[in-house]
């Protein structure tokens, strides 16, 4: 035996992986204090097994795991291997090389193992007695201990001398011995008291396997049971899973519809809309020339009275003046009269001179008294003429004024005339306006009963729109209800489709055989083809737990096909149903009767 190789990584200073190799000879480390000589010596004590702290040098176990530096982390695992050379076979096992690893994790788990199998301490305790190797050993001998071999401490001669000569072994088994007989010894004082408990329990015990045995018997009926319900049961959750289907297009097909029919209603009723919207533009273009031609009506008519009033006035004005006039005539009248009374007097005057002038010679004193008469007939005269004058003016003045008068009277004519015209045209554009306004008002009314009636076909509209999406709503929640259901159903068969395609749960031999391709046939776990009402689940799996991974294929043959695959490529057992076999078996169970419940 002769070590060969030592892997220490995580170990106190070790932070990196490091391998020493011993190869023939002499291996001898060396270095300055402090550079990690000690801590190799200390990583061979610890993964052969020691346990004291005081001989790793450390105040506690943890601290042996590399504590990090200010660039890196503390490791978080320390693990050594050391391999040894077998090929004397003086450790006792058929390897020829044999690697020793210990772990130990910062959580403070920690595991051994054997060429990478894991076991106990005790294992490797075993393993290197009666060699010389081991934790507390001469193999490893500090300075310390020199003085200590010397000085005889503790009778550390002896036991090192012992070591040597094999005598450690057999008294590390005489150790292990007599604690074993200890505790036969301990034990054997109980018998009595074990007896009397197994005679005072025996009669429940045997009523217990009564009922075990009671119980396995029912259990082997309803085994057989539940396997002859579940060839009943496949063919119900395929027809259930196609009216499922079926009811799901149905649903689905009634939702497109009502969407179809919502969109169309909503097409007609932006139509209705948009026609609703360019009559009330034509109305509201209407409204505006028919306010238009009202506007120009009442300037008409405004412009009507004032010019009757204006003709009102002038005739009024024409009576004044004719009245004037007429006032003037008689007063003229009356001024020729007095004239031409004057002159009829003037002419007397005249004859009375002539007669006068006769007489004058005769009458020299009648002649003044003539003279006097004539000057005051000379100064009525002038009174007269000058009055006549006044009058001649006047009526000049009365004739221009007259002329005027007649003149305006004329335009005033003319002027009415031409206003008589006008008023006429006005008169027959406005009958004409009045047509056109009653027109348009039958055009409004007309266009207002269409509005009301397309007012009221888009209620109507709306109302069937409300409807439907009233119906549209409830077939919504009736299809979110349903697709709820379906998505439930999906993600409950996604769920059993996810673990049955990744087999969890399963054994190593059913995962082999599943994904294995010379085996073509792939049959079914009972558990595939097994089912059940849903409150006698647990009870059934429980019951039927040992064999719910049992093969269930047609023939012999397949299930001899499978073993032998199983057999070569070392993945375990399996177990089958052959189904030939329970098929002619004599004491094949009839098919459920009446009494069974559908699952």
């Amino acid at each position: 035996m002769q070590l060969t190789k030592l892997e220490i990584k995580g170990f106190k200073s070790f932070g990196d992986k490091i391998t020493i190799n011993f190869n023939d000879g002499v291996t001898a480390i060396v270095g300055p204090n402090g550079c990690g000589k000690s801590n190799v010596v200390d990583a061979i004590r610890w993964v052969l097994g020691e346990q004291s702290t005081k001989m790793l040098r450390s105040d506690k176990m943890e601290n042996i795991i590399f504590n990090g530096t200010k660039n890196r982390k503390p490791a978080n695992l320390a693990e050594v291997s050391l391999t040894f050379n077998n090929n004397n076979n003086i450790l006792p096992t058929e390897f020829s090389t044999v690697t020793v690893t210990r772990k130990l994790f910062r959580n403070g788990d920690s595991e051994y193992r054997l060429n990478d199998v894991k076991c106990r301490l005790k294992d490797i305790t075993d393993l290197f007695l009666d060699t010389g190797v081991g934790a507390d050993s001469y193999s490893i001998i500090e300075l310390k201990m020199i003085d200590e071999i010397i000085n005889n401490k503790d009778n550390s001669r002896r036991n090192l001398f012992e070591e040597a000569s094999g005598i450690s072994k057999y008294k590390v088994r005489k150790k292990q011995t007599l604690a074993k007989l200890r505790d036969t010894e301990a034990d054997l004082s109980r018998v009595d008291d074990l007896l009397y408990e197994i005679t005072k329990n025996l009669k429940s015990l045997e009523n217990q396997a009564k009922k075990a045995e009671k119980y396995t018997s029912l259990k082997a009926e309803y085994r057989q049971s539940s396997i002859d319900l579940a060839y009943y049961k496949i063919a119900d959750f395929s027809t259930e899973l196609e009216r499922l289907q079926t009811q799901e297009s149905k649903v689905k097909k009634d939702a497109a519809n009502a969407h179809q029919n919502i969109l169309n209603a909503e097409t007609e009723l932006q139509s209705l809309r948009q026609t609703n919207l360019e009559q009330e533009k034509n109305l509201s273009v209407q409204q505006k020339t028919t306010q238009e031609f009202v506007n120009k009506i009442r300037g008409y008519e405004s412009e009507k009275k004032i010019k009757n009033e204006k003709v009102k006035n002038l005739q009024d004005k024409e009576n004044r003046l004719n009245l004037d006039i007429n006032s003037d005539k008689q007063q003229l009248n009356h001024v020729l009269y007095t004239i031409k009374r004057l002159n009829e007097e003037l002419f007397d005057e005249q004859n009375k001179l002539d007669s006068l002038k006769t007489n004058l010679e005769s009458d020299k004193s009648e002649v003044d008294e003539l003279r006097g008469q004539q000057q005051s007939a000379k100064g009525k005269l002038d009174l007269f003429n000058k009055s006549n004058a006044e009058l001649q003016a006047k009526i000049y003045k009365l004739e221009k004024d007259l002329a005027v008068f007649t003149i305006q009277k004329e335009a005033l004519l003319q002027e009415s005339v031409r206003n008589s015209v006008d008023t006429e045209a006005k008169e027959a554009e406005l009958q004409q306006f009045n047509s056109a306004v009653t027109e348009l008002e039958g055009r409004v009314e007309a266009q207002q009963l269409q509005y009301d009636s397309a007012n009221q076909l888009e209620e109507e509209l709306q109302g069937q729109i409300s409807q439907c999406q009233a119906n549209l709503e409830e077939l919504k929640a009736q299809l979110a209800k349903d697709l709820r259901l379906v998505d439930a159903k999906q993600n409950e068969y996604n769920l059993t489709k996810s673990l049955v395609d990744n087999l969890e749960g399963f054994p190593d031999s059913i995962r082999f055989l599943k994904k294995n391709a010379g085996w073509k046939k792939q049959p079914p776990l009972l558990s595939d083809v097994l089912f059940c009402q849903e409150d006698y689940r647990v009870a059934i799996e429980n019951y039927l737990e040992p064999i719910m991974n049992h093969y269930v294929v047609e023939t012999q043959q397949d299930a001899v096909q499978a073993i032998q695959l199983l057999s070569d490529a070392a993945k375990g057992r399996a177990n089958f149903f052959v189904l030939d076999a329970i098929t002619h078996s004599p004491n094949a169970a009839p098919a459920p009767n009446d009494n069974l419940m559908s699952a």
